[in-house]
């Protein structure tokens, strides 16, 4: 899994790098949000692992915001997520989209990828990739965002056999994806595109748009058996222990046998 990382959203401090792991999350000195070596004084804790992202509040921490919305006990997160604690706001930034291709798609993609809106205005809808989109404020954009700042027409979304690109058409104030923000680049699934600051939308698509997971080689192990007599067949071990019922069900027939003659009086 690539490296996480909190970005203070002024640049003031440095970033709060986050690998796989537990790590909690507390306040300096200065009340900044730094990290803990003692979770005792954590205000939360941050989950990473192959299952995804996992934030969670102690008991006596205030209600937090990721994206505008309260956090009371636990909320998943993903990279490009804006996290508001105690005055600051926090981004957590993900993997750098990779370059977008230079030449248009010729053949239409293999895996079909959807644009699913997860905040702002259109929160619930999913939008088809299977063609080239235009994003922007018209009523004709195939994706039309009418609030103040987008442009007719924003950007260009074009889905490719590994994934979806998008560029940025004149003068747009570029897109943000992952937390990161920039005028071209290539969308794999799970990537997390932000318009305008508020309207989120994530990339869904089959594992054929899905970033390569790093492959870890394990040493392969041979197994020896140790040095052991004669084997003996199923049928000799068979044989070995049947004298051993026979002898329990004559104990089992002679305690019977016992309490019918002197039990019962």
């Amino acid at each position: 899994m690539n490296t996480l990382r909190l970005r203070f959203a002024n640049g003031e401090r440095d970033d709060l790098v986050l690998g796989a792991g537990v790590h909690a999350v507390g306040q300096d000195n200065d009340g900044h949000p730094c990290l803990l070596d003692d979770s005792h004084d954590a205000r939360l804790q941050i989950s990473i692992d192959r299952r995804g992202i996992w934030l969670q509040l102690r008991e006596q921490s205030q209600v937090m915001h990721v994206n505008g919305r309260p956090v009371r006990r636990m909320a998943m997160l993903r990279a490009g997520d804006v996290l508001h604690l105690d005055g600051v706001d926090l981004t957590l930034v993900g993997a750098r989209p990779g370059p977008a291709p230079a030449t248009a798609a010729n053949d239409p993609p293999s895996a079909r990828a959807v644009l699913r809106a997860v905040g702002g205005p259109h929160h619930g809808r999913c939008f088809d990739l299977d063609h080239p989109c235009v994003v922007g404020s018209r009523p004709e954009a195939d994706l039309c965002i009418a609030e103040p700042g987008i442009p007719d027409q924003h950007s260009r979304l074009e889905p490719h056999s590994d994934g979806v690109s998008f560029r940025t058409l004149g003068a747009s104030g570029g897109i943000e994806v992952n937390g990161h923000r920039l005028d071209e680049g290539l969308l794999m699934a799970g990537d997390q595109v932000v318009f305008n600051a508020s309207h989120r939308f994530v990339l869904e698509a089959p594992r054929a748009m899905a970033p390569p997971e790093p492959v870890v080689q394990e040493a392969a192990v041979e197994w020896t058996p140790a040095e052991a007599g004669p084997q003996r067949s199923p049928l000799m071990a068979s044989l070995r222990r049947i004298p051993w019922l026979l002898l329990a069900a004559l104990l089992m027939a002679g305690a019977l046998a016992l309490l019918l003659l002197y039990g019962v009086r």
